[in-house]
């Protein structure tokens, strides 16, 4: 679902996206690396009707606001949640870096649209909005931080794992 149908805010230039599954390894498995993302996206992973909660998480990949981790820290903990009854949303934002703005700027935008857009549509998802969550890892774990304690839009609950985070 793309966030932005009109074009992302700030977004000038229409980057070409760049999928890489041969940079390198993390526990011997191949990491889907992606990057050039100028049109965020989610991907709904609906739970299963016979475990589902009515909770859905924003699952942030990691990747130093330069790439998506999007298998790893993405697919694979979608499908985990999942299987505990949690709707996951996958959220493909951003990346690399703009120029010019903070690393997070622009991620934060699609973070806290994805969050709006899973609370908005929750009655056709089988969804509770008040149970709406964000997860991420490393600099998405910096990002589902951001978005919950800075956000305009905020989460019911926040996963942070191996993030960089720090209050100024």
């Amino acid at each position: 679902i793309l966030l932005f149908p009109k074009g992302a805010p700030g977004e000038t230039t229409k980057l070409i996206e760049k999928a890489d599954a041969d940079g390198g390894k993390t526990g011997g498995e191949t990491v889907l690396r992606i990057t050039n993302v100028s049109e965020p996206t989610i991907t709904v992973y609906p739970a299963p009707d016979e475990v589902a909660t009515g909770a859905a998480v924003v699952v942030c990949p990691g990747g130093g606001y330069n790439i998506l981790a999007y298998d790893l820290e993405g697919d694979e903990v979608c499908e985990w949640l999942n299987n505990l009854g949690v709707t996951a949303v996958l959220l493909k934002y951003r990346v690399p870096r703009r120029e010019g703005r903070a690393k997070h700027e622009a991620p934060l935008q699609d973070v806290q649209r994805a969050i709006g857009y899973v609370r908005t549509h929750a009655e056709e998802m089988n969804l509770d909005p008040q149970r709406i969550g964000v997860m991420g890892f490393s600099a998405g774990g910096h990002l589902a931080a951001s978005v919950g304690t800075m956000g305009r839009v905020r989460p019911a609950a926040m996963l942070l794992g191996y993030a960089v985070f720090s209050v100024p």
